[in-house]
Order: C-alpha cells, then sequence, then structure tokens
C-alpha cells in the first residue's frame, strides 16, 4: 500500500516540475532568443508481478514504481523573424549559434541583440563581447553593416566576421541564465558553421503560447490524479489501521 503512495506522490513532483517549466515558457514568450525548454522524465524499474497458487505461478503484468525528472532538453526550431532596423541586430536564419566571451569561459547563443560598449567593442545586450573569427570585435565609431556570412564592415572596411558555430549533439548544451549555452561533452567540438546572418532583425522566442497553456492543463489535471491516488491509499490505510488493526 505505501508502495502505491510512494509511485502517486513521485508522479506529483514530476508535474510540479512540470508546471515550473511551462510557467518559464509562458513568461519568457517575448524575449529575444528564447528557446522552448522541456523536461524529460525517467521511470523507475517496473516490478514484475505473478500469483502463486498450488505450487503454480502465473505472470500477471508489471507494476510501475513511480518517475523522476531526468533534466531539461532545450527546443531547437527556429523562432519567427522580427525586423527591427537596428544596424546591429542580427537573427540566425537556420542552425548556428553566436560565440561570446564571458567570465566563465566561451558561452553560446542565438540572441542578436548586439550594441557598442563605452570603449567601442561589439558586445551583447548583457555586456558579454561578441567573438569574431579573429577574437573580440572592435567596432568604434561609423556606419556598420552586417552581411549575410557575418562578414562585418565599418565604413565599408571589414574588421572582422561573426565566429558562428554549430554542434554534434545539441543535447550536450547547457542552459545558464542571459539566453547562454555551455557545451558539455555530450554536444562534441563546436565546429564553424556558415549560417545566414539577417541584419537589422531579431528571432524571437519559439514558444507557442496556446500549445504551452494545453500543456498546462494538461499537467494540471494529472497532478490532480496523482494527488487523488495518494488521497485513496491515505483513507484505506487509515481505515486498515483504525479498524482491522482494532480488532
Amino acid at each position: 500500500m505505501l508502495r502505491g503512495i510512494y509511485t502517486a506522490a513521485s508522479g506529483m513532483l514530476v508535474q510540479s516540475v512540470n508546471t515550473d517549466v511551462i510557467s518559464n515558457n509562458l513568461a519568457n514568450v517575448d524575449t529575444v532568443g528564447y528557446h522552448r525548454q522541456s523536461a524529460h522524465v525517467r521511470s523507475f524499474p517496473a516490478l514484475l508481478l505473478k500469483r502463486e497458487l498450488n505450487n503454480d505461478s502465473a505472470r500477471i503484468g508489471t507494476l510501475g514504481t513511480g518517475a523522476v525528472i531526468d533534466g531539461s532538453r532545450s527546443s531547437f526550431t527556429p523562432g519567427s523573424i522580427h525586423s527591427t532596423g537596428n544596424a546591429l541586430d542580427t537573427a540566425l536564419i537556420g542552425p548556428g549559434f553566436y560565440s561570446v566571451d564571458t567570465p566563465e569561459g566561451v558561452r553560446y547563443t542565438r540572441d542578436g541583440r548586439f550594441t557598442l560598449n563605452s570603449t567601442g567593442w561589439l558586445v551583447t545586450h548583457d555586456g558579454n563581447r561578441v567573438r569574431g573569427e579573429n577574437g573580440p570585435i572592435l567596432v568604434r565609431d561609423g556606419d556598420v553593416t552586417i552581411r549575410t556570412d557575418g562578414t562585418i564592415l565599418v565604413n565599408e572596411e571589414i574588421r572582422d566576421r561573426l565566429l558562428m558555430v554549430e554542434f554534434p549533439n545539441r543535447d550536450g548544451l547547457v542552459k545558464q541564465g542571459a539566453n547562454l549555452y555551455r557545451a558539455t561533452e555530450e554536444a562534441g567540438l563546436a565546429f564553424r558553421y556558415n549560417s545566414i546572418v539577417h541584419q537589422g532583425s531579431l528571432e524571437m522566442a519559439n514558444v507557442n503560447v496556446i500549445r504551452e497553456m494545453v500543456n498546462l492543463i494538461e499537467v494540471h489535471r494529472s497532478y490532480e490524479a496523482n494527488q487523488k491516488v495518494v488521497q485513496a491509499y491515505d483513507e484505506t490505510l487509515g481505515k486498515a489501521v483504525n479498524e482491522i488493526a482494532g480488532r
């Protein structure tokens, strides 16, 4: 009986995490370059049930023993492209990531809200320097043109080219704050990728609000169903203690 309570309780914990993930997706529906997150659920090993009668056994089936969240994954389907007219805004068409320098090391993003810091370096929305093929990109003043291959020109003079990379296994990218990803060994070695760069535009979040709301409703129903199972087991256990044990 207690096993049933534990199994249902694990289901409630899973749906609680799912609620947090979906809520975070909805909160970032207008965040540039945000990728929808989904929780990966792993089930515990199932138990084999048998019926023993008169030295004869018959297989009944399997019994689930619960589930647990096994990390989260990002959906890298492209978001819609929104035109801004800002010369330093860029959107990647197709696969690929921008490379940026952070205090923790090189990180990767698809957030193309670039700007210039006080010393003329090209930086992200959060102040991290954007990497080119020759290192951080120094722009200073002038008219900036960014070609579709990522080449940056200032007053028609080539300064550098955006360093765009891709990975053998995107699932090995771990999401961090500020729309940044950290590459793990599972992702493999980053390699240069010739993405198409669209100047004056931004890639919006790939979150579908209607889909997320439907998922949220399903998660709440699943949570309530597991909650009722726990309550039913609790009532049965109470009767067993108060009525049967008291005889």
